[in-house]
């Protein structure tokens, strides 16, 4: 296990996402480490574009993170409370954090503001804070997303050396559910090795601990990265262990790209769409909506958003005019519901004949119930 940190301020605390994603909702992220002890050998994180110099053998901690953040909070003007994903290139929650209980003082700082929040790790050391996270859950919205890609344990171990074991994760979800039911927690099925953790028994049993648990949710992604300095450090782990057999079917299946092809992808989505009908089992996170202008905006985004999702899993086909308009609709600067009583929907950016006609019905539902609400 690396040993190795170092200490260092760094100037931005928190960055902005032009568009909050379908999967977690967040439009914020941040980091408070830079590397990750718990060295999982397919992490993303390793890969060039998140600039991480040493992933591997240096975590750095920084410095007054929660200072400068209650600071950029305090005094953002035009910073609109939303969703804030903490460790999206690391785990908020490794070994180190247990001591000096950095990410719990920035927890604090999102608390002490009302911002919501969206984390995941793979440690059950996230049960420790379960105190700011009720109180972040009351305030405003709280998800708690635990990564579990196998509940074989031996294998996990050589995945994700230093995390906790799946069977600790789960206990963790069952605890948080148990003792705070307002924090919405689940399952991150991300990714799914192929062929190591793509087998029927496999998918079956992380859908079935998952409900056992008393998740909420359980969002999968088969979609494992093979990008760069990710992809070399990954395969020659594979090659140096006991399950070296998998190298060249996984290299053949790749071909020399980022991901599956679509046919395997297909496969698999309709595989995991099954199991999540058969365990009752939502395969998206229900979404945080403001009280402001946008509460419409992100509702109607969130309608767009899950049924493009839902028609990819179903016919392996995008519809990218659907996305965007539910990107889109996040960053409108007033209510969708005054576009629409103004006769404007057709001038809206992105939306044609097809987005139309899916969120009408639900405006005009909607525009009856304020109406009749502001009467009453």
């Amino acid at each position: 296990m690396m040993d190795k940190y170092t200490y260092k301020e760094f100037k931005s605390v928190l960055n902005k996402i032009k568009y909050p994603d379908s999967w977690f909702w967040a439009r914020y992220t941040l980091n408070t480490y830079s590397g990750c002890a718990h060295a999982c050998i397919y992490c993303d994180a390793r890969s060039q574009r998140y600039y991480v110099e040493d992933f591997e053998n240096e975590v750095i901690i920084k410095t007054n993170f929660d200072k400068k953040l209650d600071q950029r909070l305090k005094r953002a003007r035009t910073l609109l409370p939303d969703v804030i994903a903490p460790g999206g290139v690391n785990d908020a929650y490794q070994p180190i954090e247990k001591k000096i209980e950095h990410t719990r003082k920035v927890l604090e700082v999102i608390a002490k503001h009302k911002f919501p929040i969206n984390i995941a790790t793979k440690s059950d050391l996230i049960t420790r804070d379960i105190d700011i996270l009720e109180k972040i859950a009351t305030d405003t919205w709280c998800t708690v997303g635990f990564s579990i890609s196998t509940t074989n344990e031996e294998l996990a171990k050589f995945l994700e050396p230093y995390s906790s074991r799946p069977s600790k994760r789960l206990e963790a979800l069952k605890r948080i559910k148990k003792d705070v039911p307002q924090i919405q927690v689940g399952t991150y099925f991300i990714p799914i090795i192929p062929f190591l953790e793509d087998d029927d028994k496999n998918l079956e049993d992380v859908f079935k601990k998952t409900k056992q648990a008393g998740a909420d949710f359980i969002l999968y992604g088969q979609g494992l990265t093979l990008r760069d300095e990710q992809a070399t450090y990954f395969i020659k782990k594979l090659k140096n262990s006991r399950y070296q057999y998998v190298v060249k079917p996984l290299l053949n299946l790749y071909k020399g790209q980022m991901y599956p092809p679509g046919e395997y992808l297909q496969e698999m989505h309709l595989k995991l769409f099954d199991l999540s009908q058969k365990y009752n089992l939502p395969i998206r996170v229900k979404r945080w909506i403001p009280k402001d202008y946008r509460k419409w905006n992100y509702k109607i985004s969130e309608i767009l958003l899950n049924k493009e999702f839902l028609d990819v899993i179903k016919t392996g086909i995008s519809n990218n005019t659907m996305k965007w308009a539910g990107l889109k609709l996040n960053n409108l600067k007033e209510s969708i519901l005054n576009i629409y009583r103004n006769g404007k929907i057709y001038q809206l950016d992105g939306f044609y004949k097809n987005e139309i006609e899916i969120i009408e019905p639900y405006l005009g539902k909607i525009d009856k119930k304020t109406a009749l609400d502001k009467f009453l």
